[in-house]
Parts: structure tokens; sequence; C-alpha cells
């Protein structure tokens, strides 16, 4: 660990260890390029958030060799999903293997593990640095660009990291994105998520799937995870979030088996709750410094893509770092980062539309009318099933093929 006042020059500085930035730093491991990753974290991430990988980040990690290394690790596969009414009427049943992708399935590996498994990952190469737990506390700023970054450990070593590129992946509070001033779109949404886990029901199958079940008094949805429980995660309605936190097991078992019957009778451990809120910054990029993760884009997780969207944008980020001979030249590090926002920020904000929809839906399944809106939902589903070219849209994107697959589509929306 670095001594009191230490200068260290290096090529790119992570600010943020967390899910985005540690994949990025696995990703870049094979780079030739020095990193320092700072990382004010002092113990796991939270393990009731998002735990599934999805199938266009399994490609992703393939390219970077590290799928291999989940396995190893004991991530395992999801390979479909059915949306089903609360007394298990299929709505819709899919299998991503209908969509012809090389990696026709989810790596399911828990949240708390993540960040710990792409920093072992990044470990493997000497040019790696991590100082953990130290958290950025001042940068250096001459003309919207990063000239270095001041990090203290809780015992009150400093570290002053000059790097030529900086990533900031310092969660949706990000100091950095507030030092540069990055303007903002926000929405906060009024339904507050709570996740709960319980052992699987003998009954619930498929055993690689995610299952949503709906009932006039409301949705659910259901993941699977690697330890033989379940993960359950639901909107708060109107009895908000006090009631839960003092509700009994019997109490929760029946909300939650009203809305799927295969839960009557399920123990449930409390995971938490999550008040949402859309945050988008309506610029990705100021001189050497760009935002990823939760930094650039927070959003709800009504469709579970805010982890896999963190991640989703590090491959195209990637082709615009410049190589290591060349990442010391400031103008050509400005202008890959701002060719990665030409491409990157554009497809985003069609994305984040379409999941402010759906989570905008989600908040309309919990209000008085939920009823009404179950029932519309349910039959818009029923439908979609049934249409190749919208039942194709579906898993697009739910598999985080947005725009298609690379050759074989080109969706618009």
């Amino acid at each position: 660990m670095s001594e009191i006042g230490e200068i260290i020059d290096t090529d790119i500085v992570i600010v943020g260890g967390g899910v985005a930035g540690s994949a990025l730093a696995a990703a870049l491991r094979n780079s030739g390029h020095r990193l320092v990753v700072i990382d004010q974290r002092t113990g796991p991430i939270d393990t009731s958030r998002g735990d599934h990988f999805s199938p266009v980040n399994v490609e992703a990690f393939a390219d970077w060799g590290i799928l291999d290394g989940f396995f190893a690790k004991g991530a395992t596969k999801r390979i479909g999903h059915e949306f089903r009414t609360s007394s298990g009427e299929v709505l819709v049943s899919a299998e991503y293997a209908e969509l012809g992708i090389k990696y026709p399935y989810f790596l399911v590996y828990h949240h708390d593990l993540m960040a710990e498994t792409f920093q072992e990952f990044a470990a493997e190469s000497k040019n790696y640095q991590l100082f953990q737990p130290y958290a950025a506390k001042s940068f250096d700023i001459e003309d919207g660009t990063i000239k270095s970054v001041t990090a203290v450990s809780p015992e009150g070593k400093c570290i002053t990291v000059r790097a030529h590129l900086v990533i900031a992946s310092d969660g949706a509070a990000s100091p950095i994105r507030a030092a540069l001033r990055f303007p903002t779109f926000e929405h906060p949404y009024r339904r507050t998520m709570v996740a709960f886990f319980a052992m699987r029901p003998n009954d619930l199958s498929p055993q690689e799937y995610f299952f949503r079940y709906s009932d006039p008094s409301g949705v659910l949805v259901i993941q699977q995870r690697n330890d033989g429980q379940i993960k359950i995660t639901m909107p708060i309605g109107d009895e908000g979030v006090p009631w839960w936190k003092v509700s009994s097991q019997e109490q929760r078992a029946e909300v939650l088996g009203e809305r799927a019957h295969i839960l009557r009778g399920v123990d449930t451990e409390l995971g938490g709750f999550y008040p949402v809120r859309m945050i988008h910054a309506l610029q990705y990029v100021s001189g050497n410094t760009v935002l990823v993760g939760d930094a650039a884009h927070a959003i709800h997780p009504a469709r579970g893509q805010g982890l896999n969207m963190g991640i989703g944008a590090l491959s195209e980020l990637l082709k615009h770092i410049p190589s290591p001979s060349d990442i010391s030249n400031p103008a050509k590090v400005a202008a890959g980062l701002l060719a990665y926002e030409a491409v990157q920020k554009p497809k985003y904000e069609r994305v984040m539309a379409r999941n402010h929809a759906a989570a905008m839906d989600m908040e309309l399944s919990a209000d008085d009318n939920h009823e009404f809106f179950l029932k519309r939902q349910d039959e818009a589903i029923r439908k979609m099933a049934l249409i190749p070219e919208a039942r194709r849209l579906h898993l697009l994107e739910g598999t985080g093929y947005h725009f298609g697959v690379p050759g074989v589509d080109e969706v618009e929306f």
C-alpha cells in the first residue's frame, strides 16, 4: 500500500471499484495500459441487487477471456423466462436460444461477489494497482480536464494519482460528475422497491427461468440464485415501507401468495428497500474524463437493465481508448472519448426511454387503478407472445441486444 503523500503516474485511473469499474479493469488486464483503481468500499456490495448478467454481456466476457473464470467460481445459467398470472397461467414462455445468439443465457452470479471477482481477473496484470479502501477527496481540474485525483484511506494515508485517462465509475451520486458540473436529467419514482429471499419452492419450474407473476392485487418477479434460494422483488403499494419493515412471516406470505400462488406459505427474509431514481448525464465526457455505470445512467430496475447497462457500454468504450503508446497524447484521449460518446449516448437515450416506460408501468401496477392496468397489460403480453416480430423484439430487449443481433437484426424503436 502507498505511503502518505505518494504521487502515482499511470495511464488510466478508475475511480469507483463497483461492478462497472471493476469490470472495465478486468477487460483492460491484457491491454498493456498501466491501471490504478481507487475504491472506497470496506465490505461487499449489497447481495440483493442485480445478479443476472445479460447474454450480450456474457458475449463480452467471452471476448475478454473471463467467462470460464465465472463458471469456475460457481456461476450458473438462466436460459429462459415465463410471465404468468397468479394462478400459473402462462402468458408468454421463451428461451433465449430462439434468438440464435452465441451465448443464449444469462450468467447468474451473486451481486456481492461481482466486484471482487472482476478485481481478481484484473489483478492478473502486473500493471494493475488497487487502492481499497481509499476515497477520492479532491480533483485537480484544469479546463474541464482532471489532472490528478487525491484519495485518502480511513487511516489518513494519502495518494495523488496523475492519469492520462480518468474513468468516473463512482456511482449515482458521482463526486466526479459533480466536480466537472455535468448536467443531468433526473426523475424520482414514487414507488419504492422491496426485495426478499426465500428457499425455492419445489414446484417452481423450469429451474433455469426468470418468472413474472401478476394478479389484480399486484405484480412481482422471481429470480433464481445459486444457493437454493430465490429472490422476489416487487413495488410497494399504498401500505408503504413502514408496514413491510414490521411485517410478520405470515403477513408477507399472504401478500406474496396472493400475487403468486406458488409462494403461498413461503418463509421470506427481507433483503432491502430501494427508493428508485433515474439519472442520466446529458454528456458523458469532459476532457480526459468519461462517466460509466450509474455515474452516467442510473435507472429503474423494471427491466433488470441497470447492472447490465453499466457493463454493456464498456465494449464500445474499449474501442476508443488509445493504445498504451498513444494514451499520453491528450488530443487522442479527448477525441477517443468524444467518439465513444457520439455512439453510446444516443443509443442509451433510447434504451432509457424504453426503460422509463416500463418503470411507469410498474408504478401503475401499484397504484389505485392497478387491477384495470394489470388486466390490460396481461392481455398485451398474451398478444405479443403470438406475434413473431413482437416476440423477437421482446427477447432482444430482454437480453441486452436492444438494436438487434449484429449481422442478423436491425431493430428500431
